[in-house]
């Protein structure tokens, strides 16, 4: 097997629980690719028991046993901290629901095999100047203050998104928010007095639909598959798929899941990876190929392609309308990064001409990076 499927053939062995048989392997690719997917836990706890890493040198061993250890470690730390956040809004009376990492980091057959640099908390909107004194209170650095989530940062570790909403209210796509103001009307109870989670269909749509928006940005990467082979095979949901496959389809979203679901699947279903591959179907392929190219956040160069594409879905391609577009955005792309002038229109002008200086100095890397992928976006 070569690197990649040596990587699909472990993460199938640390999903499932199955013992590795491998002989060798290119640890040092490896741990390279996996890291790229945030999955040097996952990789290192399947490696544990073979052949390929006993025969390897001290110093490799002591990288993968690291990588899982240091998993394990944030993972009780961020633990520690959740439990003292949600007992905060318990006592306050703040309904809450765990999301994403939160919820799927706690499926996975090995503590801390799943990875994650934050947690996801969706709170009661109408307490959040209580919420934001409490996180500040407690040393966090409010980092973003977006309408859909508050970045909340505290050396060494700890990222908390604190969520008074799911989606941003200008997002183009509004099936979005019916799909949202109808999960919170069917919240249910779940351990404390004011912890809530989503129904089981609900918390598989959310994670479709948070999936696709990255996929469709800046991409995603190959932590996705292992996620979506896990939810639909932990015995803790029971799925009905005619109801979410219409929900899919309002959302516009049934293909990507259906080829997320059978990538899953088929990659997963078999200790045999080279013929799971043969099986994968053109979509699927195509996933494939995309997501173990992204690396977990996706690249700037994919996101730069998306926003060129979407400026020509009903017109012909026109670089120049993009390069201007880019120097001359709607006031309205402010709302959220610089809300003071998306209020105050009058000083737009005004910041156009210090962004069009501060910009290439602050990120020039970026800028060229952008030129460059535009460019060649022709040769794609």
């Amino acid at each position: 097997m070569n690197c990649t499927e040596t990587f699909i053939y472990l993460t199938y062995c640390g999903l499932t629980g199955q013992t590795a048989q491998l002989d060798s392997a290119p640890l040092g690719k490896l741990y390279t690719l996996a890291a790229a997917h945030s999955m040097t836990a996952l990789i290192a706890k399947a490696l544990s028991p073979t052949k390929a890493l006993a025969d390897a040198d001290k110093d490799m061993q002591k990288k993968w046993q690291g990588a899982l250890d240091g998993a394990i470690k944030r993972t009780m730390l961020f633990a520690s901290e959740q439990k003292i956040i949600t007992r905060f809004l318990e006592e306050n009376q703040i309904w809450y629901v765990l999301l994403k990492g939160a919820v799927i980091s706690k499926l996975y057959p090995h503590f801390g095999t799943r990875e994650f640099v934050d947690n996801d908390i969706l709170y009661d909107s109408s307490r959040t100047e209580e919420v934001k004194r409490f996180m500040l209170g407690r040393g966090y650095t409010l980092q973003k203050d977006f309408f859909a989530a508050d970045e909340y940062i505290k050396p060494p570790l700890y990222n908390f998104e604190m969520h008074p909403k799911l989606f941003e209210d200008d997002t183009e796509d509004k099936s979005w928010f019916v799909f949202y103001e109808h999960m919170l009307a069917r919240l249910r109870g779940e351990d404390g007095k004011f912890a809530r989670c989503m129904t089981d269909n609900d918390f598989y749509i959310y994670f479709i639909i948070h999936a696709y928006k990255h996929y469709e940005g800046c991409g995603t990467g190959f932590r996705t598959v292992a996620d979506e082979y896990i939810i639909l095979n932990s015995p803790q949901f029971h799925f009905d798929f005619a109801n979410i496959d219409r929900e899919l389809d309002a959302l516009n979203m049934r293909t990507f899941e259906q080829h997320l679901r059978g990538l899953s699947t088929k990659l997963f279903g078999s200790p045999d990876t080279q013929e799971a591959l043969k099986a994968l179907d053109a979509g699927e392929n195509g996933m494939l190929y995309f997501v173990l190219s992204c690396g977990t956040f996706g690249t700037k160069e994919n996101l730069f392609v998306k926003e060129f594409q979407a400026m020509s879905a009903d017109r012909p391609p026109s670089k120049m309308r993009y390069y201007l577009r880019r120097i001359f955005p709607p006031v309205s792309r402010f709302r959220y990064s610089n809300p003071f002038v998306y209020k105050h229109k009058i000083v737009y002008p005004f910041f156009l001409l210090y962004r069009m200086i501060v910009k290439p100095i602050q990120h020039r890397k970026t800028l060229k990076q952008e030129l460059k992928t535009i460019k060649n976006i022709d040769n794609q």
